[in-house]
C-alpha cells in the first residue's frame, strides 16, 4: 500500500464521512430529494473507501502455494465492488428517487440550509480531489487525466479520482437544483437534480467497472511499457532476438513478464544461465514494477 494512495484514501474518507452526516441533517431539515440522494451518495462513498483500504491491505500479502502470483488483484476486486455499489446504491437509487419526485413533487423547505451545506461540501470534496490528483502526479506525468485513469493499474487512486469528480459534479447539480427550486418555487427541479446525480453516478460506475474488469482479465501492460521492455531486452549485448514477450498486470503497479529470448551462442549451459540471470537483473533494475519475471532461452 503506497503512502500516497493511503493518504488520498484517508483524506477522501474523512471528507465523505463529515459530508454524509451533514447532508442527512440538512435533509431532515429540508426534505430535499436531491439532498437525500447526495447524503446516500456520500455514505456509499465512505463504504467504498473502506472496501478499497481492505483490498489494498489484502493485496500486500506475499505469494503462497495456493496463490503463487500473490494477492495483488485483491485491490482490483475491491474496486469492482465499489463500481457495483456506485451503480446500485448510488446511481439506481438516485434515479428512482428523482423519477418519484418528478411524478409526485413535494415542496422542500429550509433550502438555504441546503445551499450552505452544498457549498461547504464542495470545499471538502475539492480538497479531497486535489489530494488524489497530487497522489497520482508522479505516475501520471504529462498524461491527460482521462488517459491516466484508463491506463493506470493503481485502481484505488483511479476510483478515488472518479468518485471525487462524480461528487463535485453531483454537488454542482444538486446546488443548481436547489437554487432553481428556490427561484421558481417549482419542486420538480429537486427531482430533476436527483435524476441527474443518479445518471452521473451510473456513468462513473460503468467507466470504473469496465476498466477494472479489463485488469481482472489479465490486461497487458500499456503499449509504451511493452515497447520500452522490448528495446531494453534488445539492447542487451548477449541478446540476438525476442521470440515472445508476454506481460500481465497482477496488481497495483505490479507486472508479470515472461520472455522467450534467442541469446548469442554461449560456451556452456552454465554460461547461458549466467547470461539469462544478468538480463533479469538489468530488467528488474530498469522496471521496478516487475513483480514476476520469467526468461526462457530459445533457438532461432
Amino acid at each position: 500500500m503506497s503512502a500516497s494512495s493511503s493518504k488520498a484514501l484517508a483524506l477522501s474518507l474523512g471528507a465523505n464521512l463529515g459530508i454524509a452526516i451533514s447532508k442527512f441533517v440538512v435533509f431532515g431539515l429540508t426534505g430535499s430529494a436531491a439532498m437525500l440522494t447526495e447524503a446516500i451518495h456520500s455514505t456509499a462513498d465512505c463504504g467504498n473507501q473502506a472496501l478499497l483500504f481492505l483490498g489494498m491491505k489484502q493485496a500486500q500479502k506475499p505469494p503462497t502455494p495456493r496463490h503463487p502470483l500473490g494477492h495483488g488483484q485483491a485491490a482490483f476486486v475491491a474496486s469492482f465492488l465499489v463500481a457495483l455499489l456506485l451503480f446500485s446504491v448510488g446511481g439506481i437509487f438516485s434515479v428512482v428517487e428523482g423519477i418519484h419526485k418528478i411524478r409526485h413533487p413535494e415542496a422542500p423547505h429550509g433550502l438555504w440550509w441546503a445551499v450552505g451545506l452544498l457549498l461547504f461540501a464542495m470545499i471538502l470534496e475539492g480538497a479531497s480531489l486535489l489530494g488524489a490528483l497530487k497522489a497520482c502526479r508522479a505516475e501520471r506525468g504529462r498524461k491527460g487525466l482521462f488517459r491516466y485513469m484508463q491506463e493506470s493499474s493503481a485502481t484505488e487512486l483511479v476510483v478515488v479520482l472518479a468518485e471525487d469528480i462524480a461528487a463535485m459534479a453531483g454537488l454542482a447539480l444538486a446546488l443548481a437544483a436547489v437554487l432553481l427550486t428556490l427561484l421558481t418555487g417549482n419542486p420538480v427541479w429537486d427531482g430533476i437534480g436527483s435524476l441527474g446525480i443518479g445518471l452521473i453516478l451510473i456513468a462513473v460506475a460503468v467507466f470504473v467497472g469496465v476498466e477494472v474488469t479489463s485488469l481482472l482479465l489479465n490486461e497487458a501492460a500499456p503499449i509504451r511499457v511493452r515497447q520500452a521492455l522490448r528495446l531494453a531486452i534488445l539492447d542487451d549485448p548477449e541478446v540476438e532476438d525476442i521470440h515472445e514477450l508476454v506481460t500481465a498486470v497482477v496488481g497495483s503497479e505490479q507486472l508479470l513478464v515472461a520472455l522467450k529470448v534467442h541469446f548469442k551462442d554461449q560456451p556452456t549451459g552454465d554460461a547461458l544461465v549466467v547470461t539469462s540471470n544478468a538480463l533479469e537483473v538489468r530488467l528488474r533494475a530498469r522496471f521496478p514494477q516487475i513483480r514476476f519475471l520469467f526468461v526462457e532461452p530459445d533457438l532461432s
